[in-house]
């Protein structure tokens, strides 16, 4: 229903380099055209990673959260002469959102939860209602929220955290985008986390430029945080993915105030 309602609109991509490809494919099915402004970079935590593996033959449970989570183990795995499937056998594995899964997948990892909302929140309500774990191991970026781990240690989990990677800032030349961006040819931006917005404004140079464009979140909370950082916020997804948010710009743009 929505497949061309982005017809020639200029839509400026945010997230590191290595989810162009998928998301571009996205985009030009709706019409769009994508411009790359990459403002996340993955920077792995060997340490933490080499430590984890050797010991996952003692936890019943794994969780993933992200996609680049997957990757990096995944990596070091490579690294090491593992293989991920085999490593990951016989243990109930729960993926924080569809690309999470599908990452998972690709790997040959079967993958036995997915919430229905792609959120520690909404992990925490799929365990009750499959039942808890016994020995938890969350791989999980650097940053981010606890609520997983204190919930389940509060009702007697064993949680072990491994912060498998960092996200930073990437330092690559960004002329071209931000040139795009002040010629008035961006459509829309699109952000989906608080680090992102804050390295899309280091990056753009100034408020006023990066505001330029229509900017698109990924959820209510997050709009919150980017208009703290002086941005507008224009288009608010529905729900938590990509899709919604495209869905939403769609809908913004056939508004007749626009």
């Amino acid at each position: 229903m929505l497949s061309r309602t982005l017809e020639g609109k200029r839509i400026l991509l945010t997230r590191a380099v290595e989810s162009f490809p998928a998301l571009d494919r996205v985009l030009l099915t709706r019409g769009a055209e994508p411009v790359h402004l990459p403002c996340l970079e993955v920077e792995e935590i060997s340490d933490a990673l080499q430590q984890s593996i050797s010991s996952i033959s003692w936890y019943s449970d794994i969780v993933f959260t992200s996609s680049n989570g997957v990757q990096v183990l995944k990596n070091e795995m490579d690294r090491q002469g593992l293989c991920l499937s085999s490593e990951l056998n016989g243990k109930r594995i729960a993926a924080v959102g569809q690309k999470t899964a599908d990452a998972l997948r690709r790997y040959g990892v079967h993958v036995d939860i997915i919430p229905y909302i792609a959120s520690q929140d909404g992990l925490l309500a799929a365990y009750a209602v499959n039942g808890l774990p016994k020995t938890l191991l969350f791989f999980r970026a650097e940053e981010g929220r606890d609520a997983l781990h204190d919930v389940l240690q509060s009702q007697g989990v064993e949680v072990t955290m491994v912060h498998t990677y960092r996200t930073v800032c990437p330092q690559r030349d960004a002329s071209d985008a931000i040139q795009r961006v002040q010629n008035g040819e961006i459509n829309a931006v699109l952000l989906g986390s608080p680090k992102t917005a804050r390295f899309y404004i280091q990056r753009i140079g100034s408020i006023e430029l990066a505001d330029k464009p229509a900017i698109v979140v990924i959820s209510e909370s997050l709009a919150e945080a980017v208009r703290a950082m002086g941005l507008s916020v224009q288009v608010v997804a529905k729900h938590a993915s990509f899709e919604a948010m495209l869905d939403a710009l769609s809908e913004y743009f056939d508004s007749p105030t626009v």
